[in-house]
């Protein structure tokens, strides 16, 4: 049940930018660059840190789940 919850959440607090970083992706962005992107566009991660690799896949992961 907590590991929904924690699922639910960080589904939540990217639905805006997941289409985006989707598309990003399908169009060959690695996800470095998708993390770059992301810190050039002032977005910063629910912890309200600088992107990383790991958080764009985490983010991918939760957009399709």
């Amino acid at each position: 049940a907590a590991a929904a919850r924690r699922t639910r959440r960080a589904r939540d607090a990217y639905a805006d930018l997941a289409p985006r970083v989707a598309g990003w992706r399908a169009e060959g962005l690695s996800l470095r660059a998708i993390a770059a992107r992301l810190d050039a566009e002032g977005h910063t991660t629910r912890g309200g840190k600088a992107w990383n690799p790991v958080q764009v896949t985490r983010v991918l992961k939760y957009s399709v789940s």
